[in-house]
């Protein structure tokens, strides 16, 4: 580990040698306000005027990381922990409190929830979306139920597609490396008159975890088209869908190490905006996505009982949802959006939860004001109103307030409240073996009405901007109070059971926990040439369940640099995470992860071409959720086409 710190010290030195350019620049090549975002309050906002902390990935950084997942992105987040169990098993949490289930950090890609609500987590590998299509990726870092609702409990993840009108014509990508990594990707984007639309086909495999069976393979077909009849309108069309060959992987309940998945995740969504004014507009979005996974393995005999096991963990469930937006201006100093939801979720699995499709409706209206009475104050208030079909009527509330006192400095104070809604499985599983008309053992069972989970949080949160030096920085203090954690209790009485007496595990309300840490974020444009993003994170839990206090590592550490030498422009990422306990495991120890890319840029006539090479873990060996599951160094080189 000693000398895994030393190469990682010796990677900052490298960075900070490269952050010395010949060619200085000058105030005028920097932006001289913060980046715009979006996710905080749905309004359009710089950063130091949000109200909450936002982290922005952008299209540079994601090109610049070399990672071909979805999650690993997030990696670059401070505060994040990022773990593949197995090949097609990601799992992503916000300063700890977590399982192999994020159940408490809300993702939206375009505005759509690719959140599951019958296992409560999120299929990162099962997003049909294709990383090159991404052009951001903005991570709300703290609750955020105001704005996205139940779930959106740690933290929110929004995930914006590039529009159809970038990079036209044809691209053409294959990667090609160790752990069988074989990638490609055809894209095609177009014009007529006011239609511009995009198609992305793409085909990704690899082999994720070190000594085990775990290869993965996905298939996804992905279509964007935009209509802009006048000034006034804008009509998004899009529908995708992705297939998944997964080996001893599970996407829900893992029984055999020999399992395997069949898994499908479609859908189709429109959105159509229209300009009012410059300070008004409204939006209609409407979506459905249906998934699908079909999960074997090979049975278990007892000579007496005969088959102990069901034939599969099928199961699938679907979303559809409705929503209204309104902007607008009633004021110089207030702006406001107002917004109304309806949701429609249907799950079913029989051998989990029982023959019956489990169905509910969810409606929800929202409210977020941003008052500016004068410019060096902004006050911000927003909640949202939310009937759920198993948490009931809840309302999440927020209330910001940001002081800018002098250009290029910025305090925020929020506090909030966020619920965590029980899912399908947990509030109808009723998971069993039989033989014949036999109840040979209970496994699971949900036998209580379940309460949502519910966190109050406070923060405090300060920003520096100066531009003539390219910095900014983002400090973060944080206090959350998590109750009703919903866990595995004690068995459950069930009459006729042959092999117990009883439910071996059932969910209940049974813990609580207090949490509070620091965190940073600092990006510097050292160059016209040259940026570094480097972030940290402190986080201490105390709780009345030992794996919530071990759940969060004490320090996390991400760094990703990157630096134009000419010919080649090169990037280097170091990750270091201290040691934690996911919840429901086995320690994970601390570690360290260096990642090196290198690219050239060709033009050959009115043909573009991009050469990478990519190094991963070339410190060795680490493992991200136990010590069973290794990650080992690997390398790949990519090849795109632009014509």
């Amino acid at each position: 580990m000693l000398n895994r710190s030393l190469a990682g010290m010796a990677c900052m030195h490298t960075v900070l040698a490269w952050a010395a350019p010949a060619d200085p620049l000058s105030e005028m090549d920097y932006f001289s306000e913060q980046p715009v975002v979006l996710s905080a309050s749905r309004l359009s906002q710089p950063v130091n005027r949000a109200p909450a902390a936002v982290t922005v990935i952008t299209r540079e950084m994601i090109e610049a990381s070399g990672f071909r997942q979805l999650p690993d992105l997030l990696r670059l987040v401070p505060g994040f922990q990022v773990s593949w169990v197995r090949g097609n098993i990601p799992t992503v949490t916000y300063q700890g409190l977590s399982s192999i289930y994020s159940r408490r950090i809300q993702v939206l890609v375009d505005g759509r929830s690719v959140y599951n609500p019958a296992y409560g987590q999120v299929q990162w590998r099962g997003i049909p979306l294709a990383l090159d299509d991404i052009d951001r990726v903005e991570v709300v870092r703290g609750s955020n139920a105001a704005n996205d609702g139940v779930n959106a409990v740690q933290a929110s993840i929004h995930i914006y597609t590039r529009s159809a009108a970038d990079d036209p014509g044809w691209t053409a990508g294959a990667s090609v490396g160790s752990a069988k990594v074989r990638d490609g990707l055809l894209r095609y984007a177009g014009a007529s008159g006011d239609w511009q639309w995009r198609v992305t086909l793409s085909s990704r495999r690899d082999d994720w975890i070190k000594n085990q069976r775990d290869e993965a393979r996905d298939h996804l077909l992905d279509a964007r088209a935009e209509w802009r009849p006048n000034n006034r309108d804008e009509v998004t069309l899009q529908a995708g869908g992705v297939l998944g060959e997964w080996d001893n992987s599970s996407v829900g309940y893992t029984f055999s190490n020999q399992q395997t998945t069949d898994f499908f995740n479609g859908y189709v969504q429109g959105h159509w905006r229209r300009t009012l004014s410059a300070d008004s507009e409204w939006s209609l979005l409407v979506n459905h996505t249906v998934t699908r996974a079909d999960e074997t393995f090979p049975p278990l005999f007892n000579r007496r009982l005969g088959v102990l096991a069901p034939d599969n963990l099928n199961y699938w469930f679907s979303r559809s949802a409705l929503e209204f937006s309104w902007q607008a201006r009633p004021t110089e100093q207030l702006r406001t959006v107002w917004t109304a939801e309806a949701r429609r979720d249907r799950a079913w699995s029989a051998s989990l939860a029982g023959p019956d499709t489990h169905q509910g409706s969810m409606y929800r209206l929202s409210g977020s004001l941003e008052w500016s009475p004068r410019e060096e104050w902004v006050l911000h208030a927003g909640a949202m109103l939310e009937k759920h079909y198993y948490a009931g009527t809840r309302l999440s509330p927020r209330l910001a307030v940001n002081w800018l006192p002098v250009p290029g400095h910025s305090f925020r104070l929020g506090v909030s409240r966020a619920y965590r809604s029980p899912t399908f499985l947990e509030q109808e599983s009723d998971f069993r073996f039989t033989s014949g008309p036999f109840l040979v053992d209970q496994l699971l069972l949900s036998p209580f009405k379940l309460e949502s989970e519910r966190m109050d949080s406070a923060e405090l949160g300060y920003l520096y901007h100066q531009a003539t030096l390219g910095l900014d920085l983002d400090v973060r203090l944080f206090h959350n109070r998590l109750d009703d954690v919903i866990d595995f209790t004690t068995p459950y009485p069930v009459a006729g059971e042959l092999a117990r007496n009883g439910a071996d595990l059932t969910y209940a309300n049974l813990y609580q926990a207090r949490q509070w840490g620091g965190e940073y974020q600092l990006r510097w444009q050292a160059g016209k040439a040259t940026w570094v993003t480097l972030s940290q994170s402190w986080t201490r839990i105390r709780s009345d369940f030992q794996d919530l206090v071990d759940s969060a590592p004490a320090q996390t550490l991400s760094l990703l640099a990157s630096h134009d030498f000419g010919l080649l422009s090169g990037s280097v990422g170091y990750y270091r995470v201290g040691k934690m306990r996911w919840v429901g495991s086995s320690e994970t120890p601390a570690h360290d992860r260096l990642d090196l890319r290198l690219s050239r840029a060709f033009k050959f006539g009115k043909t573009r071409a991009d050469l990478a090479v990519v190094a991963q873990s070339i410190l060795g060996d680490y493992s991200e959720f136990d010590t069973d599951r290794l990650f080992e160094p690997r390398a790949y080189v990519s090849f795109t086409m632009h014509f």
